[in-house]
């Protein structure tokens, strides 16, 4: 039997599988109050740390709904529940397959943990915040992950003139919708226009900032008046999945 677990918001998927059999090798080894170990958790070892962290977290709530124990093959035994123990045998194993299939990180575009936990959690969240900001007529925007000539990865936000819009945080260009065309700007720079025109999203990303309604006019006026950088760049466009960490 299995059951496949999709991420409510991001194109993640694993799999919790009811055997007939164990498939534990040796298992002899292993307390004989626990040989029913027949129902198991299938996921990507190539997985980012913010959704392998979800992930851990529904295995918490299986084990707390039914008492059940958790085991690998790096545990010496089966174990209650741990998420710091999951979360490091899941480092010690991602870490030894890419050490051992470099190559593959060639397919990928690797950021900080940090950084991309962070990414994660505002397109998780960004439904929310949409809803939030609803009523503000503020909107807010998604990333658009894209490439430039020397396969690094980029990240961008559209942006019109004239409206309430969120700047989540890490981005790189701006892409400023103003008179029927469309300008890219670097985000360091854009930022630097509206340094004291933007203000905090409260209770949410470090980095996140909002323009509102009282700011909206001083920063058309100032986006107009500003010169910037021109850029070159040939833009590729990618997917989350293409992001590890």
């Amino acid at each position: 039997v299995r059951f496949l677990y999709t991420h409510p918001h991001l194109p993640y998927q694993s799999q919790f599988i009811i055997t007939q059999k164990s498939q534990v090798p040796d298992i002899y080894r292993l307390n004989p109050r626990y040989l029913d170990l027949n129902f198991h958790l299938e996921m990507q070892i190539l997985t980012p740390d913010y959704i392998a962290k979800n992930i851990f977290e529904v295995v918490k709530k299986i084990c707390d709904k039914f008492g059940f124990h958790i085991y690998n093959e790096m545990f010496e035994d089966v174990l209650s529940y741990k998420y710091e123990l999951l979360d490091k045998v899941f480092h010690i194993l991602k870490d030894a397959y890419v050490e051992k299939n470099p190559v593959i990180l060639n397919d990928y575009f690797v950021q900080p943990t940090e950084k991309l936990s962070a990414i994660f959690r505002y397109l998780d969240d960004i439904v929310e915040l949409q809803n939030y900001y609803k009523e503000l007529d503020t909107y807010v925007p998604r990333y658009h992950f894209l490439s430039i000539e020397s396969h690094q990865l980029v990240i961008g936000i559209e942006w019109h003139e004239q409206t309430l819009t969120v700047f989540p945080p890490f981005i790189d260009y701006v892409f400023y919708r103003i008179n029927g065309e469309i300008k890219v700007l670097m985000a360091e720079e854009v930022a630097d226009v509206l340094d004291k025109l933007l203000n905090d999203v409260p209770g949410f990303i470090k980095g996140t900032k909002v323009l509102t309604k009282k700011q909206l006019h001083k920063a058309h006026k100032a986006m107009r008046k500003a010169k910037f950088s021109k850029v070159e760049h040939t833009f590729t466009k990618q997917t989350v999945r293409k992001l590890l960490d």
